[in-house]
């Protein structure tokens, strides 16, 4: 296995035109993501079935050749659990790779489970066992090992034989154009950047909260996400979940009650001032504008009876179709068909497992369960 490091503009266009003239090429990325809210892109792999490529970005500059590689839709990009790789592209070349196909979701149609991983499949297809040793190492660091190099060229020359088989078997089942829908489904969902004043909608036991509180915590979750773009860090890293809902839960109006809930020093001397500030709007802000928090779904009634009776369906419909009951709904799409089943206002789109492929297999069934509830 033989591969080339990428390190200047004029070999990156060079590599960019020849992977263009190819059908298909596997895709992958090695980044670094423990402090940051962003991703740190360390390296990126190509490979066209002839040219195996290790593109530095530390020392690129000029990502036009590159880019017009993810927008030629003349080339199917195939990528492996790519949601975090469909976030590097978008966030540092403000593009989509079109076509992609994800080699994780053609496994899930072709009997695996839901999230195999690229070493089981390529033992199982290719014969080869994957040295996973060097995946946590530091992809910043310069100059790269022979060990993360070696690592980082296989899962793309082995990526890409592999695509092209469960390819192949997935046109024989009957399943590509369902797998075409939920890439562009994976797609959709990880180029959504969430409106940080709904990100206390992500915060874990929010539906605890009565109204007042659960105004707060809106508040300070839109500060917190805002907070954590600006300055670059992960989200807990400014302040961590659990103190947040119990800023919201207790509305302290002094930094003497911020301390007595726990928070750290540090945290309160940083933040203290604008978590205050944050609690204060919250408290000021009409009911009328609060936007309903999805997980008081929970506290429906009937919501265990229903979602029971929809997953049996899905269990025995898998048994037909062949296919993980898991892939046909998972729990946030029976939670997704729920809510806009009891809250018909909301403005969202059709759920998804009355629509498409999923159509085809429940929407008939599933709607005469829901004429129950």
């Amino acid at each position: 296995m033989d591969y080339q490091l990428i390190t200047s503009d004029s070999a990156l266009q060079r590599i960019c035109e020849q992977a263009r003239t190819r059908k298909e090429v596997a895709l992958d990325t090695e980044f670094i993501r423990t402090h940051t809210y962003y991703p740190q892109l360390g390296l990126m792999q190509l490979y066209d079935g002839e040219n195996l490529s290790l593109i530095d970005p530390l020392v690129i500059r000029e990502w036009q050749p590159f880019c017009q590689l993810l927008q030629d839709k003349n080339v199917v990009k195939f990528l492996h659990a790519g949601g975090e790789d469909i976030e590097v592209f978008l966030h540092f070349f403000n593009q989509l790779a079109t076509p992609m196909i994800d080699s994780q979701i053609l496994a899930a149609f072709t009997g695996h489970n839901l999230s195999c991983g690229l070493a089981t499949l390529v033992k199982q297809y290719c014969g080869v066992e994957l040295n996973k040793n060097a995946s946590r190492t530091d992809w910043l660091m310069r100059p790269l090992s022979e060990e993360q190099c070696h690592y980082a060229a296989a899962d793309v020359f082995h990526l890409l034989p592999l695509a092209k088989q469960l390819v192949a078997e997935t046109v024989a089942a009957g399943w590509m154009e369902a797998v075409e829908y939920e890439c562009l489904l994976l797609v959709h969902r990880r180029s959504q950047i969430l409106d940080p004043a709904l990100a206390y909608r992500k915060i874990a036991r929010a539906w605890q909260l009565s109204i007042p509180e659960l105004a707060c915590l809106q508040k300070l979750a839109e500060w917190r996400l805002n907070e954590a773009r600006e300055r670059n860090l992960a989200v807990n890293f400014v302040i961590r979940e659990e103190r947040l809902w119990k800023v919201a839960r207790y509305r302290p109006t002094s930094l003497g009650e911020l301390n007595s809930l726990g928070l750290s020093r540090l945290e309160v001397h940083s933040h203290g001032k604008a978590l205050l500030e944050s609690v204060a709007q919250g408290n000021l802000a009409p009911e009328k504008l609060l936007l309903p928090l999805a997980t008081t779904l929970f506290e429906q009634h009937n919501y265990k009876e229903a979602f029971k009776e929809i997953k049996k369906k899905v269990q025995l419909t898998s048994l037909t179709c062949g296919l993980n009951s898991e892939l046909l709904a998972s729990r946030r799409q029976i939670n997704q068909l729920l809510k806009w089943h009891w809250q018909p206002k909301s403005t969202e789109q059709l759920p998804e497992l009355i629509t498409a492929w999923r159509a085809e297999l429940l929407a008939s069934p599933l709607q005469e369960i829901l004429k129950k509830y």
